[in-house]
């Protein structure tokens, strides 16, 4: 198949994609406190992670802060 075929297919999941790496890293930005400790990591693993990495940062990065909201 071309690329220009796949482009239709492509361009939505790449804007998905940033928009969850965006969403993550400004999230991680605010957290205090996160899971394992060091940002740093996070931050690694949500930017060459790509999707999966975003999604794994939601589901076991975020750490609720100590008033019990999690943001």
């Amino acid at each position: 198949m071309p690329l220009q075929e796949l482009l239709p297919l492509l361009i939505p999941l790449i804007v998905v994609q940033l928009t969850m790496q965006v969403v993550a890293l400004i999230n991680l930005k605010h957290k205090t406190k996160v899971r394992f400790g060091n940002k740093l990591v996070w931050v690694l693993i949500i930017v060459f992670g790509t999707m999966l990495g975003s999604i794994l940062y939601f589901i076991l990065g975020g750490v609720a802060d100590e008033d019990g909201g999690n943001d």
